[in-house]
């Protein structure tokens, strides 16, 4: 047991934080029962985007991919038109950094109407779904509400979608968040993931990227 004296807490020997929740009981996002989905992050669909700066999305979107890679998340990614009709790729910036994600390329505007994007989220087994994707109000909404009304907690941190207007993106996520979605940010991901600071075995990566993608310091300098 962890207790207080003269303001300064006194740890057992050996502790390493508190023990993670069982999935099911656990209201927040955690490493065990949630999953990454980022749907159209391709350079041809980016060009459209006008409410934010691409260089703070992609910069964003990536601490959110090394967050989920960091915590062993099941990632799915997702493009648009690459077999039908030869369109850009998901972007190679972020798919680099989770090599063992699953990719699923779709002929549909929304995702959830491909029955292999459908399976490729059944079978992470998590109901919490972490979703992004280009444009807000478009490729992100449809599949969004659509797993919200499927029973899936959907997650979309904000600062890392966009869309043609900020007028889009906002109604976007108005309608999102009527259907049920809950809007965040990605370092709210990362933090929830992390949860507690004596998770050593996390902690020092976790640092790393708050530093490189949020903070925007050398995570090589820490705090210096």
């Amino acid at each position: 047991m962890i207790k207080t004296v003269n303001g300064i807490a006194q740890y057992p020997e050996g502790y390493s934080g508190t023990p993670h929740r069982a999935p099911v009981e656990d209201p927040f996002i955690s490493p065990t029962n949630a999953a990454l989905v980022l749907i159209d992050y391709q350079a041809h669909i980016m060009m459209g985007v006008r409410n934010i700066d691409h260089e703070e999305l992609v910069n964003n979107a990536t601490g959110l991919v090394k967050s989920a890679v960091h915590f062993g998340l099941p990632i799915i990614f997702s493009h648009v038109g690459v077999g039908l009709t030869g369109a850009q790729p998901f972007l190679e910036e972020l798919t680099k950094l989770a090599p063992d994600a699953v990719i699923v390329d779709r002929t549909n505007v929304n995702a959830w109407e491909e029955k292999e994007f459908v399976a490729a989220v059944e079978a992470t087994g998590r109901k919490k779904l972490i979703m992004g994707g280009l444009w807000t109000d478009v490729c992100l909404a449809y599949p969004a509400i659509e797993a919200a009304r499927n029973g899936y907690d959907v997650h979309v941190p904000e600062d890392t979608i966009g869309s043609i207007s900020q007028m889009a993106h906002d109604n976007g996520m108005r309608r999102m968040i009527q259907a049920g979605v809950k809007a965040l940010t990605w370092n709210v991901v990362l933090a929830e993931l992390q949860r507690d600071h004596a998770r050593k075995d996390t902690e020092k990566e976790t640092t790393r990227i708050f530093l490189e993608y949020l903070f925007k310091m050398d995570p090589d300098k820490g705090w210096q």
